[in-house]
């Protein structure tokens, strides 16, 4: 059972990703790229669209947790909520445990999966 859902979130990482190159830099800032993906990051933390939480419920929570400004967090929000799930933070295990537990506390549906680099 772990295997099959293993298998479903690297699937949904690797869709995510295809995403985004083919949205090329068209869509996101350049800044916003190089934030992202800096070469450092282990682990990448997604949330996924859900009926229960409000949109303002995923903002506010957004801010809180990320100390991002309110626009960046409306953005994010905004692509869960048209795409279903969405990228919201790339980086070490041990602040993305921190930043899982804080998401799930509110009750947003979210999970943590790690990066794999090009050369396995």
């Amino acid at each position: 059972m772990w295997i099959l859902i293993s298998a479903l979130l690297s699937t949904i990482v690797i869709y995510l990703l295809i995403r985004l190159v083919q949205q090329g830099a068209g869509g996101i800032k350049q800044t916003s790229c190089q934030k992202i993906f800096s070469g450092f990051e282990t682990h990448t933390i997604i949330v996924m669209d859900d009926e229960i939480n409000s949109i303002e419920t995923v903002v506010n929570t957004l801010v809180r947790v990320f100390r991002i400004s309110e626009k960046q967090a409306i953005n994010l929000t905004l692509r869960i909520h048209n795409e279903g799930i969405a990228i919201v933070w790339t980086g070490a295990i041990n602040e993305a445990e921190q930043y899982l537990q804080n998401l799930r506390a509110v009750g947003l549906k979210c999970f943590l999966t790690k990066i794999i680099p090009k050369n396995f």
